[in-house]
């Protein structure tokens, strides 16, 4: 077993409940967006980390934990023309501060809801893929957040999560990756010193 404790198989069995994370501050979005830092850092660059999101016409994207944009504009341009992306937050202010920004910028087309990661407002077998880009692990409730996530995907549809590691404590991860391997199927696993990432398929 590796320390990521991510394999399926080896996952303990999931625990009552897992406490929620620390919320990022809206006022640091604009310093840790910064593409001059990221570079500097070697973090997350947007436009390439998409890539591992399904294109397809008439594809419902949700992004589940928008926050200050930092992957919208790239999934936007990802998913092109014909598909649609619901940015979500529970924030209405970093909504409208998105909308604003994005408004006539070319890709996808946009929707905009403030809402809650852990009761999503969206009908059962909504969207075709759900992504949450380190978003995750910021919710009080993540395992309800899986849940949730179960219910608003199609069936065929795909579960992609990047999980920032320092916050996503072994102890904290372990219950939820159990849900996520009882509802989903694993499709993909990365692991780095700062990240995680797992894409799931919802089965049909």
């Amino acid at each position: 077993m590796t320390d990521l404790d991510v394999h399926t198989g080896t996952t303990p069995p999931a625990q009552p409940g897992v406490g929620g994370g620390w919320r990022t501050p809206a006022g640091l979005y604009r310093m840790i967006s910064s593409p001059v830092l990221r570079m500097i850092l070697g973090w997350d660059l947007p436009r390439h980390d998409v890539r591992v999101i399904s294109r397809r016409p008439g594809t419902v994207c949700v992004e589940v934990g928008s926050g200050g944009g930092f992957y919208t504009t790239a999934l936007k341009n990802h998913l092109g023309t014909g598909s649609t992306l619901v940015a979500l937050d529970p924030s209405p202010s970093a909504m409208r501060s998105l909308q604003r920004r994005l408004d006539g910028s070319p890709g996808a087309r946009m929707s905009y809801v403030a809402g809650d990661g852990c009761l999503l407002p969206l009908a059962d077998n909504h969207a075709d893929t759900l992504f949450y880009g380190y978003s995750l692990e910021e919710m009080p409730d993540p395992l309800a957040a899986i849940r949730e996530a179960h219910r608003v995907l199609r069936p065929g549809g795909e579960l992609v999560l990047f999980l920032w590691r320092p916050v996503f404590t072994r102890t904290r991860r372990r219950p939820v990756v159990a849900v996520l391997d009882e509802l989903f199927e694993r499709r993909h696993t990365a692991a780095g010193p700062q990240n995680i990432r797992l894409i799931y398929r919802k089965a049909r």
